[in-house]
């Protein structure tokens, strides 16, 4: 390991754990700035902008908030830890937005690997898509069946918008992938062997939606009375916290891990941009489709946990879908292909 790569991995979680800090800081905050607006635009009238931000301000909550608070606290803190790794400025090989990468594509190189151009790439990203669409829709469909959802009365909601929500979920994985498995992968790759640089990628992606999910906790509490530090004791402290890990965070972080399993088996981002959009659009259009029913029983709540991306169940889904990576990428070898 050069230390120069090690201290490339620590500004990265520098820079993650510092944006969570601040957006964590920001959330009551703008809570109760955007619930006072919400309050004043009913006695007097503002332009258009301020009334649409002062009609969702007191519809949202404190992770609606946050959700807002922490991608902007870390998109403005981005700027720096840029100069800070100094990107663009070696003469390796170039990735998306030329984004400084190496050229050398080998597995616990110190070099690490780069992303290299793809002439199938489409035709993967197709392939990843159909793969967990298709496995994940048929996940939630089982469930329906097993009791653990029921379809939704209005059985043409998950129509309605559908092309906004195909375009959403394609933008959404085409920015996560290229800034988790193209820029922050490879950064980890430079510094550790490909295992650990994937699981340490993984448990940042995997990290953001276990956060996310600590919001349910805080619903029982005043927002307009709640600190940052109480905010935070909540997320981290919960009384749940050992059944969020094993529904929520285990899922994600295994998926987490597919996604840069592919990454680095093809040396580009095309295949798990695919997987991603195709685990998002599931999600989407299911809950959508379906509404959750409240399991009596703790340990079926384990198996499925209102969504087909958390729970036991939809970790099996996602092994299924590793196990399938694994055996169409058996011809590459980091980033090489049989017909290269």
């Amino acid at each position: 390991m050069r230390v120069s790569a090690i201290g490339d991995v620590i500004k990265v979680w520098v820079w993650a754990l510092g944006s969570l800090v601040v957006g964590l800081w920001l959330t009551p905050v703008t809570y109760n700035g955007g619930k006072a607006l919400s309050e004043l635009s009913a006695t007097k009238d503002f332009n258009g902008v301020v009334n649409k931000v002062a009609a969702w301000s007191g519809a949202a909550g404190l992770e609606d908030f946050f959700k807002v608070c922490w991608p902007l606290a870390a998109l403005i803190a981005l700027f720096p830890l840029i100069e800070w790794l100094r990107l663009g400025g070696c003469s390796g090989g170039r990735g998306p937005w030329g984004i400084r990468l190496p050229h050398i594509a080998a597995s616990g190189d110190e070099a690490g690997q780069a992303v290299r151009p793809n002439r199938w790439g489409l035709l993967q990203a197709l392939t990843g898509f159909l793969m967990t669409f298709g496995i994940f829709v048929l996940i939630g469909y089982m469930m329906v069946k097993a009791g653990s959802f029921r379809w939704d009365a209005d059985g043409m909601a998950w129509r309605r918008e559908l092309l906004f929500d195909i375009g959403w979920t394609l933008a959404l994985a085409a920015v996560i992938e290229v800034f988790f498995r193209c820029v922050v992968l490879g950064i980890f790759l430079r510094a550790m062997k490909f295992s650990a640089a994937i699981a340490l990628a993984a448990l940042m992606f995997g990290g953001i939606r276990f956060i996310l999910s600590g919001f349910g906790n805080a619903e029982t509490f005043d927002g307009e009375t709640m600190s940052a530090v109480h905010l935070t004791g909540v997320i981290f402290g919960g009384g749940n916290l050992a059944e969020r890990l094993v529904i929520v965070f285990l899922p994600w972080f295994a998926f987490g891990c597919v996604l840069g399993w592919a990454r680095w088996r093809t040396a580009s981002v095309w295949f798990p941009a695919g997987l991603l959009m195709g685990w998002l659009l599931a999600e989407r259009l299911f809950s959508k489709a379906t509404n959750p029913v409240e399991l009596p029983d703790r340990a079926a709540g384990y198996l499925s946990s209102g969504s087909v991306q958390t729970g036991i169940i939809p970790l099996i889904g996602v092994l299924a879908v590793g196990g399938l990576v694994h055996l169409i990428t058996h011809g590459y070898r980091h980033g090489r292909t049989a017909c290269d």
